[in-house]
């Protein structure tokens, strides 16, 4: 009942973010030590670069989280069904009358 073609890979957060995650912190850390009073194209550098980093792993949560709102949905519908199943053979079983 899986249609998605990453259904039944583990949600490995830690090794989609960890790099960009590692990229980020270094960066943010060259920010933070700025020296505003002087030149230092370097820091500036850092700051796109934290930028970039931020922006993919967002899309990085987007994409886990639009995978993980298909999965929820496939299992909400499998449960309507199996609800549907049961609450048809309860009407039978009413239908029929006592045995």
């Amino acid at each position: 009942m899986n249609d998605s073609s990453t259904s039944g890979q583990p949600y490995d957060v830690y090794a989609k973010l960890e790099d960009p995650m590692g990229v980020l912190s270094i960066a943010l850390g060259q920010w933070e030590r700025r020296d505003d009073s002087k030149p230092q194209p370097e820091v500036r550098r850092a700051a796109n670069k934290a930028m970039d980093a931020i922006d993919t792993m967002l899309g990085e949560l987007h994409a886990m989280r639009s995978r993980f709102v298909g999965e929820i949905r496939q299992a909400d519908d499998a449960t309507a069904a199996r609800v549907d199943a049961l609450l048809a053979g309860r009407q039978e079983e009413d239908t029929a009358g006592p045995r």
